[in-house]
């Protein structure tokens, strides 16, 4: 855990439901930074059984919500507001889903704890977002679950959809999934990664996403406007998903500045009237990186 009085001035939050994998994850890269008592986890239903890593936590169980129109937008409107309660004792707040975890790019002269509490002056942080992919051609065993995630997986997809405007000193309303906030300003870090763990592993993405279609539905079945589409995706949906990356061929080496996609990223700033949100440009392809050895084993 981070020593000094700065760790004293960041909370962390997530929701959670069913998530054995990524909770004990997301516990111990934080825990790194602040004490577990300024970590917060939303727990969805009294029904939940949480990993030992989370004693210490602030626990916050609550009942289980019912799937229907607008219900992951309610939830991320009370994921606002809870967050922007926390504000008030509280610099800095950062809150991702469970399977997002920030890192400070080792190359750069920036901590991780120093760069999220940069939103202190700046208002909002936006990191810069890779996906992690599990290309099963070239990793064909299963993870390990027991060893770092980065470096068993090693490649990765830009996708500027998980630009995530999560980092924060002031309070905002964000869409569903938290890729867009009524801030009014971009602040795209150039030292802190967001890595999406989502698709670090296939049989762990079917198992996990057998639970969400549990909840919303199969995409024939559930409404529009329940969740986001991808809990919907079936089984051979998220395989050829991932075959796709193999079939656009080998992983690219790269330093992971990705400046020109930063560029095009910040480029298209611009407020949706229609909503009322601000949005970055989308950026996203099947092209995959290999991750440089300077973040293996750092999550």
């Amino acid at each position: 855990m981070q020593t000094g009085s700065d760790h004293n001035l960041m909370a962390f939050v997530t929701m959670v439901r069913d998530e054995p994998f990524f909770l004990p994850r997301w516990i111990a890269h934080y825990a790194k930074l602040v004490p577990k008592a300024q970590l917060y986890i939303l727990v969805d239903g009294f029904d939940q059984t949480l990993p030992d890593a989370a004693l210490g936590c602030q626990i916050i169980a609550l009942p289980r919500g019912v799937p229907g129109p607008g219900w992951d937008r309610k939830r991320w409107e009370m994921l606002a507001d809870f967050a922007a309660g926390l504000l008030a004792r509280f610099e800095v707040v950062v809150l991702n889903d469970v399977d997002e975890l920030i890192l400070a790019d080792p190359a750069s002269q920036t901590t991780l704890l120093a760069g999220l509490l940069r939103a202190r002056d700046l208002g909002v942080i936006s990191p810069f977002a890779v996906e992690m992919i599990h290309r099963m051609d070239l990793e064909p065993l299963p993870l390990d679950q027991n060893q770092p995630i980065l470096g068993q997986r090693q490649f990765a997809r830009i996708n500027a959809s998980y630009c995530k405007p999560c980092i924060i000193s002031r309070a905002v309303r964000w869409t569903v999934g938290g890729h867009y906030a009524t801030y009014p300003e971009l602040h795209l870090d150039p030292h802190l990664y967001l890595f999406h763990l989502r698709f670090v592993d296939h049989a762990m993405l079917i198992a996990r996403q057998a639970t969400r279609q549990a909840v919303v539905g199969t995409a024939a079945q559930r409404q529009e406007d329940i969740a986001g589409s991808g809990w919907a995706k079936g089984r051979d949906e998220i395989s050829e998903f991932l075959q796709s990356f193999q079939e656009k061929g080998a992983p690219i080496a790269d330093d992971f500045r990705f400046e020109w996609q930063r560029s095009r990223i910040a480029a298209g700033w611009a407020f949706d009237s229609k909503d009322g949100f601000w949005r970055h440009a989308k950026l996203h392809n099947r092209r995959t990186y290999t991750v440089p050895r300077r973040f293996l084993g750092l999550i």
